[in-house]
């Protein structure tokens, strides 16, 4: 009884506590003294947001923090905050903002959220506006003139990032901060399941020092950020909805996101659909057609994508929680396959089956539902600011379709969660730590199940901290992760075709010699521990300019596909041999398994900005030394198919006479170095025009060779004019000839391509209507992409006319 009192006394005494209810106003302008309208001001460790109104004046009421820090956020301004400390009164507090020359956004996938011209890392955020004029129905072909940023293009219909070179596990694609969960990273061929139709902004960053999202990110991360789960409160709705046709593909799009809130309560819906034909094409889809192949078409490039999005979050003043739901459905084709499926079709057959294969070629079928939650607790417990939790399932699954029949089904049920604490100053230094846990659970079947089903699940620690010094800001952070992979025995079984000498040519079918392998392999639990750490400093050495440095030694574990696949893959027409295999020069494997070790990269990274007046930079220089560097790359050997295994020997001779097999590539480790620069300018002609101009360039050397599929030397430029409600834009892109080629690759000639877009916004009854048009390679150039499995049978598409309108309210 006596306990009982005592806690009824103290929860009383805590109820009965003064509790001070503040208002804080103010007014933001810019150094000229002109307000800034629509800049975003919060209060830190609160769910609290306000905006400026036509005058510069914003408005909190009934704030009841005792410590109150403001910041102050505006694209085209420099970043502002006050830390006001403990108060117990109406403050007024006002802000004056530096103009910007280049959009300073808030980079969520940074542990500390700081903006573009504050990071450490080399960072490059694409805004909604932006994202709007230039999607793309992948990711990769959308991001793919960012600078230090290329596209493995699979046709129009799958492409993912390219940065710096790396692709692939090295390149990082979350969505919220959560991983994607997908397969792409298993193959080119299967398209990233993010989708970027509500999205707000999507984020790339370059170069290793990504910890949080694991150390195999040494090449980037792409973080795409959308509204899915509601983090502010809102009374109303509001939304957006738009349509578009192109020409290119016959493309039709439409896409819808709603948000709405009532109180503590807000909810989110969005969805799209797309529809496409087979794209046009300059010439030939191949370079060296046949006889029979169509002239101005990519056949099976076709495909149809339905996404729906559905979100509700509980949000106070104190945090979020918020829970959402995601369905996706893609069947798209596969270039390269639909003529050789032509020709295999039997001589009776009519010309209308003919077509119907043709056109049917090979599809995947994607059918993915994700389940994500995520929160936030400010203030949880003394000593932190701030706990944020996320978590997401996948259920991910996607046949390939070949003649109209379900061929090989692969599945991935993968669960990501993640756990951060962000704690108060101690010694000036401030900053998260946290725990993520990924677990994947893998599996293929069917004829082209090249790898054996497995299941991959890696636990971390990682931890960032940020001082600032004056003018300096100094990072720390580090990553500890261990990594578990687990597959079935599988069998490989391997005929290689190749080439005798001439005496031997005489003698054996025409030069041609089919040696058949099949070895069986029970595989042990592959275990990893990653150790990555990174320390980098951003000075600005004079006002609007600056120079961020970044040195990190990173360690990564090698993937399920780097590691264990064996076998045809149907997509990229390729014979896929993983890093455990030991497979010599002529394509014998044996039987006892090879050693494998982690992939460990030191890096240099060394970026300078300005970010004031008339113009604006951003410059960055890297450098990569990698020991045991895992790649994939074509060992000049050839490997039967399955059906042609079954074929009886009179068939083979007869049958092989034409035949040249499928190439083998191997998996392979070795000492690597990868350095080049990326560079972006911003120069304003008058008030009205701007002219921007970008360049990379990338060398990727490996040992006494070069590392395949290299992106080659680019430049391009663009003149933007932006006028009340009317906006344009007309530029080019000019890629180099790529001849810095490794052993068995071909060299890709250069292109240039030439892009425009024009806008025009008014508003009417209360909705801001905007109607767009824009073209693409207007000067319909063949070009084929030096990154892509796919060069020699499938270039980018031709001339493209798009239009279309959208509506804000």
């Amino acid at each position: 009884m006596k306990m009982r009192s005592l806690l009824s006394l103290s929860i009383a005494g805590l109820l009965s506590a003064p509790v001070y209810a503040t208002t804080v106003t103010g007014k933001v302008t810019d150094t000229a003294g002109q307000p800034v309208a629509g800049a975003e001001v919060k209060i830190e460790g609160s769910r609290r947001v306000a905006y400026t109104d036509v005058n510069g004046v914003y408005r909190f009421d009934d704030v009841k923090q005792p410590h109150i820090h403001l910041h102050v956020y505006s694209s085209n301004y420099i970043h502002g905050d006050n830390d006001l400390g403990d108060v117990n009164a109406d403050q007024n507090v006002d802000f004056v903002l530096q103009p910007a020359s280049v959009e300073n956004i808030v980079v969520t996938a940074n542990a500390l959220q700081s903006s573009v011209l504050e990071s450490v890392t080399p960072v490059t955020v694409i805004s909604a506006d932006k994202l709007r004029k230039i999607e793309a129905p992948t990711l990769g072909e959308t991001l793919k003139n960012a600078p230090g940023v290329h596209s493995t293009y699979f046709g129009p219909v799958s492409s993912s990032p390219v940065i710096r070179g790396n692709d692939g596990p090295r390149v990082k694609i979350v969505q919220n901060g959560l991983d994607v969960s997908d397969v792409s990273r298993v193959g080119p061929d299967h398209n990233v399941a993010s989708t970027l139709s509500s999205a707000t902004q999507v984020e790339v960053l370059r170069g290793p020092a990504t910890l949080q999202y694991g150390s195999g990110a040494i090449g980037g991360v792409v973080n795409v950020v959308d509204k899915r789960i509601p983090q502010y409160q809102i009374d109303g709705v509001e939304g957006e909805a738009e349509t578009s046709y192109s020409t290119v593909n016959n493309g039709s799009y439409t896409r819808a996101d709603v948000t709405g809130g009532s109180g503590n309560i807000v909810w989110h819906v969005d969805g799209f659909y797309r529809d496409t034909d087979n794209a046009d094409i300059p010439g030939y889809a191949s370079v060296e057609p046949d006889d029979d192949e169509p002239y101005g078409e990519l056949e099976s490039s076709a495909m149809e994508t339905r996404n729906v999005v559905a979100g509700l979050s509980y949000v106070a003043e104190e945090g979020y929680f918020g829970f959402a739901v995601e369905q996706l459905d893609n069947e798209y084709g596969v270039p390269g396959h639909s003529h050789e499926h032509e020709e295999e079709q039997d001589e009776d057959e009519t010309e209308e089956e003919h077509e119907e294969h043709a056109e049917e070629g090979v599809l995947l079928d994607v059918d993915m539902t994700r389940y994500q939650a995520a929160g936030e607790w400010h203030s949880p417990l003394e000593g932190l600011t701030n706990l944020k939790f996320a978590a997401a399932y996948t259920d991910y699954e996607h046949a390939e379709i070949e003649d109209g029949e379900p061929g090989t089904v692969f599945t991935n049920e993968s669960s990501d969660i993640r756990l951060s604490a962000y704690h108060e100053e101690v010694n000036g230094w401030h900053g998260v730590f946290g725990l993520q846990f990924n677990h994947s659970d893998y599996n293929a079947v069917g004829e082209e199940a090249f790898t054996p089903a497995n299941t991959t699940s890696s636990y971390a620690l990682y931890i960032v901290e940020q001082k600032n010094v004056g003018d300096v800001t100094f990072e720390l952070g580090g990553r500890l992760e261990r990594t578990t992979l687990d597959a079935d025995a599988s069998e490989v079984e391997l005929e290689i075709l190749h080439e005798e000498d001439e005496e031997h040519e005489e003698e054996e079918h025409e030069g041609e010699e089919h040696e058949e392998h099949a070895v069986a392999f029970n595989f042990p639990d592959y275990d990893f521990t990653s150790l990555s750490l990174s320390a980098g400093a951003n000075w600005e050495y004079q006002e609007g300019h600056s120079v961020a440095v970044t040195l990190s030694r990173s360690e990564r574990a090698p993937s399920q596909q780097e590691l264990f696949s064996a076998g045809q893959h149907l997509a990229t027409q390729s014979y896929e041999v993983g890093l455990v295999f030991d497979m010599d020069e002529e394509g014998h494997i044996e039987e006892n398994l090879r050693s494998v070790n982690e992939e460990v990269s030191t890096n240099l990274d060394i970026t300078f900005r300005k970010f004031t007046g008339s113009w604006g930079y951003s410059a960055s220089f890297f450098y990569n030394q990698a020991d045991d560097y895992i790649f994939q790359s074509s060992t000049g050997l050839f490997a039967l198919s399955e059906d042609e295994h079954e074929e009886d020997h009179d068939e083979l001779e007869e049958e092989h006479s034409d035949e040249e097999g499928t190439p083998i590539y191997y998996f392979q480790q070795a000492d690597a170095d990868i350095w080049g620069f990326e560079a972006e300018t911003y120069v304003d002609l008058t008030d009205t025009l701007r002219l921007t101009v970008f360049g990379d360039y990338i060398r990727a050397e490996i040992e006494d060779d070069n590392l395949p599929r290299t992106p080659p030397m680019r430049f391009g430029s663009e003149l933007s004019y932006v006028n009340d409600g009317l906006s344009a834009e007309v530029g080019f892109t000019w890629y180099d000839d790529q001849d810095d080629v490794a052993s068995f690759e071909t060299s890709t000639d250069g292109y240039t391509l030439v892009n425009a877009s024009v806008q025009y916004e008014f508003g009417s009854q209360g909705i801001d209507w905007v109607l767009f048009a824009r073209g693409e390679n207007l000067t319909d150039e063949e070009a084929r992409v030096h990154t892509s499995f796919l060069k020699v049978q499938a270039p980018l598409p031709g001339r493209n006319f798009t239009m279309g309108v959208r509506a804000l309210f």
